[in-house]
């Protein structure tokens, strides 16, 4: 055997515990390995490491040399490496082994004494068997069913080894032949999909499939015959005949075939069926069809038929196209289309396109909202109810198919089942108790006249400083306060919004148990923590801040399965191979792609301007101003009268006067500055705001430019500053109101941004394990929590990696002084009961 193809054996040996349920092992193989030979056995039930070492004829110290793991243990399952020895009859099966169990019955705990050993002693298995054939029960709680393994002697005698991933109700393979199908898991397929594809729960998947819950391309699942009789093993598109099946995608600079499978909910072989160009690469600029699914060609239908223009869309028709014609935003299209929220137009659908209201119908809409507004300033709170609900002349009836359904497996658990558990929660934060102590503390030292009194034979010639040390008297004044160390004041503000969280979670019935580690800015005060036993019991990590002192704290939390969340650092990569990282702020990157989305979907037809002050080659504002070239460009109306013109304009070089000669009396004049020194952005801006009241401006900005000290704010509201942001908080919400007197009672102070962040992270993540328990990762996107000044919406950033926020607003200065929200992405349409 050639060194490459024993090198490529022994690692798919390696491998084999991670691809046991995308493969069947074939029984007791031998193999060689750097030229020794070893049979690839796969422990079943009721074998142990003696009755192994004895049917193969090994020494038992041999076998655990080879597989240190099993020192541990057996596990039913498990792959194990055994020294081949000439003459062992493999044909023969020990007759201890039960092979896989005939049929199964179900247990509900009721009671915290049910603990995994009186279970399995109740019914007459051990506990491995237990765990083995309930592998998706991470704790045993009250309320959790359990599949219980049930063996039949006849069976037992007749019944022939097979994978780990083999369906086990059945007795013999013939009757497993005629009432399962298989089905073979298509990359981007997920638990869900394949569910509503085969009209299916995904508990009964679950059943069969027991490993079903992390699917891997190749994985071969079972599925009842009896409810697939009719169904294709592809997804069936019920279509009009007039509407297309498929909608057109241009692929974009950064983008990957793995994101666009993420983003339109498909699979790469749906999406290379479609697209045969994709077998040689996805290059950026090639337009990409991408299959529509059933519930998408739906139409909705408005209340008021004269609110709306009912558009069908024709080939080669685009968004950019409909908002030119109709003289509307694109975002405003979206509002009443919500499936184009998450596709583009498909030809043959119909579009609805809201009218421009006569001016009697606008004046009594203002009216109506303007008394509905006023009930509930008086009120201070939130009028229920439909009688001050304001009137909307564009109100639609959306089809029931159109917002996502929750999976069953993200439906929240029932109070009951976790009434009796406590979380174990851990905070890292740089709080520098101990130099905020010290900081604090007042020094007084006694006059000299006292200490000759009381030391009449010293004097000041005398007294070295050493010794007038022992005569010092501190005294700490509890009534004063000097400062902070350092910034450690954002991250008390921070402690002080968690402990309100947790607060809050505790009167709704939540056990918790927070435990806080001062990390300050030392990776060795972090060491200390994660490496204990105890820290292995945690349920949810939430810090460290800094991404330098992270790195030992998500190595375990990865290890051993623990979320762990990143609430305020946006620049890491950690979140790229950590499945169980959550990264809280977006990144610069995201930021970017949906600044220029702004841009593009409401700007496309202006008169946009790059106001360089500096070079920007190279930079992320530089990456930025490609973004949103790229984006103009695609929407096809790049350099036409009716379309966007792009410019340059250079402010080194042609001063404060050239930019007159470019801005246009018909069109927005959008300007983006790509710098992030203040002294730039100042003089920039102050040059452009010289010239708001001739012309109509637009600044794209981002969420940092208000915490600019030398920029006036009345700048911003001049040049109708626009940028994305993460963060927003409606001061007029009555849940934000509550916020904050509660934070001004605890706390006698004001909450700023850290003390909202540490809130909202807090409760967000509370109310996930509560919901869905420690496995929460797939259930994010349907977890309606409200928050202070967030919109979360995490989703996965890679294949194997973790996940980051995507949940953002567009921030509006308008002209009369207001700061309004024009709009929130990111989040699911929910269907309701």
């Amino acid at each position: 055997m050639k060194i490459s193809q024993i090198v490529v054996l022994f690692l798919v040996i390696l491998a084999f515990p991670f691809l046991l349920g995308a493969q069947q092992l074939k029984e007791n193989e031998v193999v060689v390995i750097s030229g020794e030979k070893y049979i690839l056995h796969q422990v079943r039930t009721g074998e142990t490491i003696f009755s192994i070492s004895q049917h193969f004829e090994v020494d038992d110290s041999e076998l655990i040399r080879i597989n240190p793991k099993i020192k541990q243990g057996l596990k039913i399952g498990d792959i194990i490496k055994i020294p081949f020895t000439e003459g062992v009859d493999l044909a023969n099966e020990p007759v201890y082994k039960k092979g896989d169990p005939t049929s199964f019955e179900f247990h509900t705990i009721e009671s915290r004494s049910e603990t995994p050993y009186f279970i399995a002693k109740s019914y007459g298995i051990t506990i491995e068997e237990l765990y083995a054939y309930n592998p998706e029960v991470k704790k045993f709680r009250k309320g959790t069913r359990l599949r219980i393994p049930l063996w039949e002697e006849k069976a037992i005698a007749e019944q022939e080894p097979v994978g780990k991933n083999e369906p086990v109700l059945l007795e013999t393979e013939s009757s497993r032949s005629n009432d399962l199908i298989t089905h073979t898991v298509k990359s981007g397929e997920t638990l869900y999909s394949i569910a509503r594809q085969y009209n299916v729960t995904e508990s009964e998947i679950l059943f069969y499939n027991p490993d079903a819950r992390q699917l891997k391309a190749g994985t071969k699942i079972y599925l009842p015959k009896s409810v697939t009789e009719n169904t294709t093993s592809a997804p069936v598109l019920e279509q009009s005949s007039k509407v297309a099946n498929y909608f057109e995608h241009i692929i974009e600079s950064g983008e990957t075939l793995w994101g666009i499978t993420r983003k339109y909910d498909v699979s790469e072989n749906e999406l290379q069926a479609l697209n045969p160009f994709l077998a040689d690469g996805f290059p950026a600029g090639a337009v990409l069809k991408v299959p529509a699914k059933d519930a998408e060609a739906k139409n909705i239908q408005p209340v008021n038929e004269d609110a709306f223009i009912k558009h069908e869309v024709e080939k080669g028709e685009t968004l950019y196209g409909l908002s030119a014609k109709y003289d509307i935003k694109i975002p405003e299209i979206k509002k009443y289309n919500p499936v184009l929220e998450t596709r583009n137009l498909l030809r043959g659908e119909t579009v609805l396109i809201p009218r421009r209201p006569e001016p009697e119908i606008t004046e009594f809409m203002a009216e109506r909202k303007a008394d509905v507004e006023s009930v509930q300033e008086v009120e201070n709170k939130e009028t229920p109810g439909e009688l001050l609900t304001t009137p909307d002349y564009y109100d639609v009836k959306i089809p029931s198919e159109l917002p996502v359904a929750v999976p069953e497996s993200c439906q929240p658990r029932q109070t009951s089942w976790n009434s009796f558990e406590t979380y174990q929660i851990a905070l890292f934060l740089p709080l520098f108790q101990e130099a905020n102590d010290t900081l604090n503390k007042v020094t007084e030292f006694p006059d000299s006249d006292s200490l000759l009194l009381e030391n009449e034979e010293i004097t000041d010639d005398v007294v070295a400083a050493s010794e007038l040390d022992t005569f010092v008297e501190e005294v700490v004044k509890e009534d004063m306060f000097i400062g902070f160390y350092r910034g450690s004041e954002n991250f008390v503000q921070f402690y002080e919004g968690v402990l309100l969280a947790v607060d809050s979670m505790q009167q709704a019935g939540m056990n918790i148990e927070l435990k806080v580690f001062d990390t300050q800015q030392n990776a060795d005060s972090v060491r200390k923590a994660v490496y204990s036993h105890d820290f292995l019991e945690t349920d949810l990590i939430i810090g460290p801040v800094f991404p330098n002192i992270q790195n030992d704290v998500a190595d375990i939390a990865a290890k051993n399965r623990i979320p762990m969340v990143s609430p305020l650092s946006a620049q890491t990569n950690k979140k790229q191979n950590n499945p169980y990282y959550y990264q809280v702020n977006p990144d610069r990157d995201y930021l970017a792609v949906k600044t220029a989305e702004l841009v593009a979907e409401e700007y496309f037809n202006s008169n946009f301007i790059v106001f360089r002050t500096s070079n920007y080659q190279g930079t992320a504002e530089g990456r930025l101003v490609e973004l949103i070239q790229e984006k103009l460009y695609n929407s096809g109306f790049m350099g036409k009268s009716a379309g966007v013109s792009f410019s340059v304009y250079d402010f080194e070089h042609d001063g404060p006067f050239g930019l007159r000669r470019i801005l246009s009396h018909n069109k927005e004049n959008v300007i983006y500055i790509p710098s992030s020194v203040e002294g730039e952005l100042s003089i920039g801006i102050s040059n452009i705001n010289n010239l708001a009241d001739e012309y109509s401006i637009t600044l794209i900005g981002t969420s940092r430019f208000p915490q600019y000290e030398s920029i006036q704010i009345d700048y911003f509201h001049n040049l109708k500053m626009e940028y994305v942001s993460p963060y927003w908080v409606d001061y007029k919400k009555p849940s934000t109101i509550n916020f904050i007197e509660k934070f001004k009672s605890n706390f006698y102070t004001e909450p700023d941004n850290f003390g909202i962040q540490g809130y909202d992270v807090t409760f967000y993540f509370l109310n996930a394990l509560k919901n869905y328990g420690n496995d929460f990762r797939d259930c994010l996107p349907y977890l309606q929590v409200d928050l202070i000044q967030g919109n979360y919406q995490f989703e996965k950033v890679s294949q194997f990696g973790g996940y980051m926020n995507q949940g953002v607003s567009v921030i509006s200065y308008q002209r009369n002084f207001d700061v309004v929200r024009k709009r929130v992405e990111g989040q699911l349409h929910l269907a309701t009961n």
